[in-house]
């Protein structure tokens, strides 16, 4: 394991506190490009790497804020389980995409991850902005990801959407707000809730409309009439 000291620099949006990622991936020009990315923020304390084996990883992701794993397209059952471990164990996890074909992607959002990165697209800003979204508990998927799935949401629907979704008020205002773009921290105060209680409306919404992610249960809200078109 390597472990280099990260450059000051000034930042807009500081964390409270710099995080700790773990860069997990057998490709070492990727691992290379990401270590070099995460060491130029000022927001990042330590950056960690390891191959992205169960062994080697389950001593290190209850220490670690952020875990980013390999290409997520067609993942196997240890990668799952592994993301999974991470998880479970506090972790955010990341995971590298190389594709951008819908069904790739729609595969890719039945992973437990907090976020995406497409590795053709990845920049030193994007990977910050990726960062402070899963520190924020938000969804981090980049824009390319989010259009392709969006249209693929558009052409087929919920694969059971034959049933009709009935939510609370509370559930319809947090996914009005959701089509707004906001977080859950702003939909706290915008509902004069706590965060933990935004949470669970935002969680409820996503199960009634069986969506693993915020934008593809915008999508079908849209689709489905559920709320209108954010002006």
């Amino acid at each position: 394991m390597r472990e280099l000291p990260a450059p000051r620099s000034p930042h807009p949006e500081p964390y409270l506190q710099p995080v700790t990622v773990l860069v997990a991936t057998p490709n070492e020009m990727v691992k290379t490009g990401l270590s070099t990315m995460l060491h130029a923020l000022p927001t990042v304390g330590r950056v960690l790497s390891e191959p992205p084996h169960r062994a080697a990883i389950r001593t290190r992701a209850d220490s670690v804020d952020v875990v980013i794993l390999p290409s997520a397209e067609h993942a196997d059952e240890p990668l799952r389980e592994l993301a999974l471990e991470c998880s479970t164990s506090g972790a955010k996890v990341l995971f590298v995409l190389t594709s951008t074909d819908q069904e790739d992607l729609a595969e890719a959002t039945t992973l437990p991850a907090d976020g995406f990165l497409l590795q053709n697209e990845l920049t030193t800003e994007k990977l910050d902005d990726a960062l402070q979204k899963v520190s924020n508990g938000d969804l981090a998927m980049p824009e390319t990801m989010t259009r392709q799935l969006l249209s693929r949401v558009r052409k087929t629907g919920r694969s059971n959407g034959t049933r009709p979704v009935l939510l609370t008020p509370r559930e319809h205002q947090a996914l009005t707000l959701l089509a707004e773009g906001l977080s859950n921290k702003q939909i706290a105060r915008k509902l004069g809730v706590s965060e933990h209680g935004a949470k669970r409306h935002v969680a409820n919404v996503l199960a009634k409309l069986n969506s693993p992610n915020r934008t593809l249960a915008v999508a079908i809200a849209l689709k489905e009439g559920l709320i209108e078109q954010p002006i």
